[in-house]
Protein backbone atom coordinates (compact mmCIF):
# COMPACT_ATOMS: atom_id res chain seq x y z
CA UNK A 1 0.00 0.00 0.00
CA UNK A 2 1.23 3.48 -0.81
CA UNK A 3 1.22 5.89 2.14
CA UNK A 4 -0.67 9.18 2.08
CA UNK A 5 2.66 11.06 2.19
CA UNK A 6 4.01 9.18 -0.83
CA UNK A 7 0.76 9.69 -2.69
CA UNK A 8 0.97 13.45 -2.11
CA UNK A 9 4.58 13.40 -3.28
CA UNK A 10 3.53 11.53 -6.43
CA UNK A 11 0.80 14.11 -7.08
CA UNK A 12 3.33 16.96 -6.73
CA UNK A 13 5.72 15.31 -9.17
CA UNK A 14 2.87 14.62 -11.58
CA UNK A 15 1.69 18.23 -11.44
CA UNK A 16 5.19 19.56 -11.97
CA UNK A 17 5.75 17.27 -14.94
CA UNK A 18 2.34 17.43 -16.63
CA UNK A 19 1.00 20.76 -15.29
CA UNK A 20 -2.20 19.01 -14.25
CA UNK A 21 -3.81 18.05 -10.94
CA UNK A 22 -5.05 14.51 -10.48
CA UNK A 23 -7.39 13.02 -7.88
CA UNK A 24 -6.16 10.81 -5.06
CA UNK A 25 -7.81 7.86 -6.78
CA UNK A 26 -6.03 8.53 -10.09
CA UNK A 27 -2.73 9.15 -8.29
CA UNK A 28 -3.11 5.86 -6.41
CA UNK A 29 -3.90 3.99 -9.62
CA UNK A 30 -0.94 5.45 -11.49
CA UNK A 31 1.52 5.16 -8.60
CA UNK A 32 0.50 1.53 -8.02
CA UNK A 33 0.97 0.79 -11.72
CA UNK A 34 4.41 2.41 -11.64
CA UNK A 35 5.49 0.44 -8.58
CA UNK A 36 4.25 -2.80 -10.15
CA UNK A 37 6.11 -2.09 -13.40
CA UNK A 38 9.34 -1.48 -11.49
CA UNK A 39 8.82 -4.72 -9.56
CA UNK A 40 8.44 -6.59 -12.84
CA UNK A 41 11.43 -5.14 -14.70
CA UNK A 42 13.98 -4.28 -12.02
CA UNK A 43 16.72 -6.81 -11.50
CA UNK A 44 19.61 -5.89 -9.21
CA UNK A 45 23.11 -6.42 -10.60
CA UNK A 46 25.25 -9.16 -9.18
CA UNK A 47 28.71 -8.24 -7.94
CA UNK A 48 30.19 -9.91 -11.04
CA UNK A 49 27.93 -7.90 -13.38
CA UNK A 50 28.80 -4.65 -11.58
CA UNK A 51 32.52 -5.42 -11.73
CA UNK A 52 32.28 -6.22 -15.47
CA UNK A 53 30.44 -2.94 -16.08
CA UNK A 54 33.09 -0.95 -14.22
CA UNK A 55 35.86 -2.77 -16.12
CA UNK A 56 34.23 -1.72 -19.40
CA UNK A 57 34.03 1.86 -18.13
CA UNK A 58 37.73 1.68 -17.25
CA UNK A 59 38.63 0.28 -20.69
CA UNK A 60 36.71 3.04 -22.46
CA UNK A 61 38.31 5.76 -20.36
CA UNK A 62 35.06 6.68 -18.65
CA UNK A 63 36.73 6.23 -15.25
CA UNK A 64 40.32 6.16 -14.01
CA UNK A 65 42.08 3.19 -12.41
CA UNK A 66 41.81 4.96 -9.05
CA UNK A 67 38.05 5.48 -9.49
CA UNK A 68 37.64 1.84 -10.57
CA UNK A 69 39.37 0.54 -7.44
CA UNK A 70 37.32 2.84 -5.21
CA UNK A 71 34.02 1.77 -6.81
CA UNK A 72 34.82 -1.93 -6.46
CA UNK A 73 36.02 -1.50 -2.88
CA UNK A 74 32.86 0.43 -1.95
CA UNK A 75 30.48 -2.12 -3.45
CA UNK A 76 32.28 -4.99 -1.72
CA UNK A 77 32.03 -3.12 1.60
CA UNK A 78 28.31 -2.54 1.03
CA UNK A 79 27.80 -6.22 0.21
CA UNK A 80 29.51 -7.40 3.40
CA UNK A 81 27.58 -4.79 5.39
CA UNK A 82 24.24 -6.10 4.06
CA UNK A 83 25.22 -9.67 4.91
CA UNK A 84 26.20 -8.77 8.48
CA UNK A 85 22.98 -6.76 9.01
CA UNK A 86 20.77 -9.82 8.41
Amino acid sequence: MISKERLEEFKKIYKKRFKKDITDEEALRQATSLVRMVELVYKPMTLNEYTALQKRRLETGDITEKEFKKLIKNVKCQKSKRITER
